[in-house]
């Protein structure tokens, strides 16, 4: 495995940092640029007593909290970025999956009963799987909110646009359909195309990679989230 790569990570500033101080730690260079901005929603204030459970897909859903959590509840988090978050907020009771939703999903299904009581998932406008359609599905009752919504980030800043320009990035990683096509977008409209050639792209899922195939890339691969350090090679 090579180290020092130059790794390009698109989420949004706080997930970033959390991926970008374990890949510092292994020798690697890293660049954050979040293709989309988080934006909070006001939302009702939550009487977490009337629920048993509350599910974090994001650790964004976590910093748009407006109020406490409840150390009475038991927290679900997609993963350990998202439950470090929860537990700054007041959440004890946390039970972390390993950054993928599957498993969130399993956990869930394994470690609670339909009959314990309401669901509650906090969450942001746009999301890549239906947690409360699976939930409700299996007969549990669930109370989605959206606390926060993202907007595309109108273009590259100057240091991601020279690192670009300067063929200075050997891989990156995306996170949802949206962030693919907004990046694909934001290459067009800077003529970046030619430079992808050398760039290794990794994405969570087949579906997350179809935009960016109008690009060529040197290599693409499908990784899981937590597993990210597995998919340099």
């Amino acid at each position: 495995r090579r180290l020092n790569l130059h790794i390009l990570f698109t989420r949004p500033e706080l997930d970033s940092v959390y991926l970008a101080k374990k890949f510092i730690q292994l020798g690697h260079q890293v660049s954050i640029f979040p293709v989309l901005n988080i934006v909070k929603k006001n939302i009702i204030n939550i009487n977490f007593s009337t629920y048993h459970s509350v599910v974090f897909t994001s650790s964004n859903a976590v910093l748009c909290l407006d109020q406490e959590g409840s150390s009475s509840i038991r927290c679900y988090c997609v993963g350990s970025a998202t439950a470090e978050q929860a537990r700054k907020k007041g959440f004890t009771d946390i039970v972390t999956a390993g950054g993928d939703y599957q498993q969130l999903k399993e956990i869930i299904l394994n470690l609670s009963n339909k009959t314990d009581g309401k669901f509650l998932y906090l969450r942001g406008e746009y999301i890549s799987n239906d947690l409360e359609k699976d939930l409700t599905d299996e007969g549990y009752q669930v109370d989605s909110f959206v606390n926060y919504t993202t907007f595309p980030n109108p273009d590259f800043d100057q240091q991601t646009l020279q690192i670009f320009k300067d063929q200075n990035i050997d891989l990156i990683f995306i996170y949802s359909k949206r962030s693919a096509e907004h990046l694909l977008k934001l290459i067009f409209n800077n003529q970046l195309e030619s430079k992808c050639n050398l760039i290794q792209l990794r994405c969570i899922s087949e579906n997350v990679f179809h935009p960016l195939q109008k690009v060529k890339w040197k290599n693409i691969k499908i990784f899981s989230p937590g597993n990210e350090e597995f998919s340099l090679d």
